[in-house]
């Protein structure tokens, strides 16, 4: 049965409109054996994209050609183009708001106004459409910036006070004055000192809260000194209780600083089921919970998600403060907190307990508080950002730091050596990522901490010498609880420099090399380290150079073992005196010997030959093969090493431009070569 897409919007095709009138439209095109544009371009219409992997297309056609297009053999169905786009506005919805009574507040006419909130954490988003940044302060080193480079402080000031009601994205206290001190830097880490650097400018400022939605494990009294000064003076502190969950032992006090001081509001978390979130620590200290679980707000730039944690959870208790305190002005800091504390909706054990403190976080009725309709607020007479300045939702992975599971040393580690051009080398360490949350991971090379990676599976140790290893990798969760440590994996880096051999007992001259000849420091150096010999105190420098001989005075300077050994030539037996040298060629890949099987160790070996043996020793070789001598192309023996060591100026060719590759080498020549490719190496 063939679909009729089309002629249902044939209805809103005008009588007497002509065909070259009408409006053409983007339709979906299916085909019943095979793509076949012609069908479209028969009826009048303009083909698009093709879709081979289903039989369809796109095509440009009036409701005239569409509808006679769907009658068509060889077409199953025609429809009309869609527009698309991301279904992500319902997922705006900050489900706590409603929770915690806050629209009622704003009903009221309560919404934060002239009240002012200090978030303390890495910085808020200055360019965000939905915050309004008022002031702000950074103690981090590396900037004077108070923007955020890392996300978590957009977050929790959205929370506060985020305005954007055309996608329902609002803060608790809409109308607040921000104030962004920058103490984490963009990885959500900061000192003590930081932390006090930014109190203590918030303190100055004279703000009505301060939001702090980080922890330590360390007591300090400095900052409690800060903290308790700050209450003094009449400003509502706030903090997190933090992500450690709660201990084995039903008293365990999980609670971290600052929010067990008793100058701090200590805010724990819960989930959409009013059921403490598994990661919301426990303690005496907590004071109130709020919501914690998947909480859309602000991010950094100009885009939102949803993240979970007390960090989360804080805010909304900084935001129903602000809008305590601006229905009573006149009201201390431990009035208001009192307010919170009876409003708030007992959860668990009756009464104040380590879970919920005194229960989930309610905002008062408000109506008494006679504060006057807002002119400017609200969705019908206040400016908002619209939907197309926010980007979409960024946050992949939660990164919020939240209790997991004691990890498993990471598994199957594995590593790979890599040679870089300038002959250091790299060393990758892979593994096996563990299932749970994982913050980072810690490498040990030699047993210790050598540098750390994030939650990926793979480091680089860059530029390693030449040297025996083992690395052994952690992994590191959210709560910097390290797991034990992997197998140990061994690497070995040979050195793989050039030096001479060393020098012999003063060695004698040869009777037939005098100080005038042109290879004399060639031959006596090299007889100095034993790497050539003469015969009966004669070198014979004219004579040619066998490629038996060739290997084991290659052999000599390189160091290979000259024990006696079988090889896999004919004509190479164990007893030839360099069966050693040779063998140890062929394991080396220097050399390869004939196609019937043989070496020929007694045939002398070539200019071209001998330039490719040091090429595959040394390994180098030439970017040009063809640019030296103008008898050295891509076919001839040994062209890539001619054409390095031609570069080098370790061989310069004849006066005509050539090389003659295929000419036999003297002793003399072979010599002067190998010296002068030793000392280049050795430089």
């Amino acid at each position: 049965m063939k679909a009729v897409a089309a002629c249902v919007v044939l209805t809103s095709w005008t009588a007497g409109m002509s065909a070259a009138e009408e409006k053409e439209h983007t339709y979906l095109v299916g085909f019943e054996e095979g793509i076949t544009p012609s069908l479209i371009e028969d009826v009048g219409g303009e083909t698009g994209d093709m879709w081979e992997q289903i039989d369809a297309g796109e095509a440009q056609l009036t409701d005239e050609e569409a509808a006679q297009l769907s009658s068509e053999d060889g077409v199953s169905y025609v429809e009309p183009d869609q527009d698309v786009k991301i279904q992500a506005v319902e997922g705006l919805e900050n489900w706590g708001l409603e929770r915690t009574k806050t629209p009622q507040a704003w009903d009221d006419n309560v919404t934060g106004s002239d009240v002012e909130v200090a978030v303390v954490d890495t910085g808020i988003s200055t360019s965000h459409p939905s915050l309004d940044v008022a002031d702000g302060y950074s103690a981090v080193s590396y900037t004077d910036s108070y923007n955020d480079d890392n996300g978590h402080g957009s977050h929790t000031a959205g929370i506060i006070g985020a305005y954007q009601p055309s996608m329902g994205l609002m803060g608790v206290a809409p109308d607040v004055e921000l104030s962004a001190v920058k103490v984490l830097d963009e990885n959500g880490s900061g000192t003590l000192s930081q932390v006090l650097s930014g109190l203590e400018w918030a303190i100055e400022q004279d703000v009505d809260i301060i939001n702090m939605s980080f922890g330590t494990l360390t007591d300090s009294s400095t900052m409690k000194e800060m903290l308790d000064e700050a209450y003094e003076n009449g400003i509502i502190v706030t903090a997190a209780s933090g992500n450690r969950g709660e201990g084995e032992e039903e008293d365990t006090d999980r609670v971290e600083f600052p929010a067990r001081y008793d100058s701090v509001v200590a805010v724990g978390a819960v989930d959409k089921k009013n059921e403490r979130a598994y990661f919301s620590a426990s303690g005496d200290a907590v004071e109130l919970s709020a919501p914690g679980e998947d909480i859309v707000s602000t991010y950094k730039g100009h885009s939102y998600g949803p993240l979970s944690g007390t960090s989360m959870a804080t805010p909304f208790v900084s935001g129903a403060f602000a809008l305590l305190k601006e229905a009573y002005p006149e009201k201390d800091a431990s009035e208001l907190r009192q307010m919170l504390q009876e409003e708030a909706v007992d959860l668990g054990a009756e009464g104040r307990d380590d879970r919920y403190g005194y229960g989930f976080l309610q905002i008062p009725d408000l109506s008494g508080a006679g504060i006057e309709e807002k002119e400017d607020f609200g969705e019908d007479n206040r400016e908002a950002p619209v939907e197309e300045d926010i980007e979409e939702n960024p946050i992949q992975d939660d990164p919020i730091e939240t209790p997991s599971e004691p990890l498993n040393a990471p598994a199957g580690v594995e590593t790979e050596v890599v040679e870089n051009d300038d002959g250091s080398h790299d060393v990758y360490v892979f593994w096996n990522r563990p299932e749970a949350d994982v913050l980072r991971h810690q490498i040990y090379r030699n047993g210790e901490a050598h540098g750390t990676t994030d939650n990926g599976k793979l480091f680089k140790d860059e530029s390693v010498a030449p040297g025996t290893y083992t690395y052994e990798v952690a992994a590191v969760s959210v709560d910097e609880t390290e797991s034990g440590r992997s197998d140990e994996v061994e690497v070995v880096i040979e050195d793989e420099s050039f030096t001479w051999p060393e020098e012999t007992a003063s060695p004698s001259d040869f009777s037939d090399i005098d100080d005038t000849f042109w290879a004399a420091e060639a031959v006596r150096e090299l007889h100095a380290r034993g790497v050539i010999q003469g015969s009966g105190g004669e070198f014979r420098p004219e004579e040619t150079v066998r490629r038996g001989q060739a290997v084991t005075m290659l052999g000599r300077v390189i160091g290979w073992n000259d024990a006696p050994a079988s090889t896999s030539f004919s004509d190479v037996s164990r007893g030839y005196f360099a069966s050693g040298y040779v063998k140890a060629a062929v394991e080396a890949d220097v050399i390869s010997g004939f196609s019937d099987g043989t070496f020929r160790p007694n045939a002398s070996i070539t200019r071209g030959q001998m330039a490719a043996m040091l090429g595959r020793a040394f390994n180098f070789a030439g970017e040009n093969e063809e640019a030296a001598f103008r008898d050295v192309d891509a076919a001839t023996t040994g062209a890539g090493a001619i054409a390095w060591l031609a570069e080098q100026g370790i061989v310069t060719g004849y006066d005509d431009g050539t090389f003659h590759p295929e000419s036999t080498l003297s002793r003399a020549q072979f010599a002067s070569m190998l010296y002068k490719l030793g000392e280049h190496l050795n430089e």
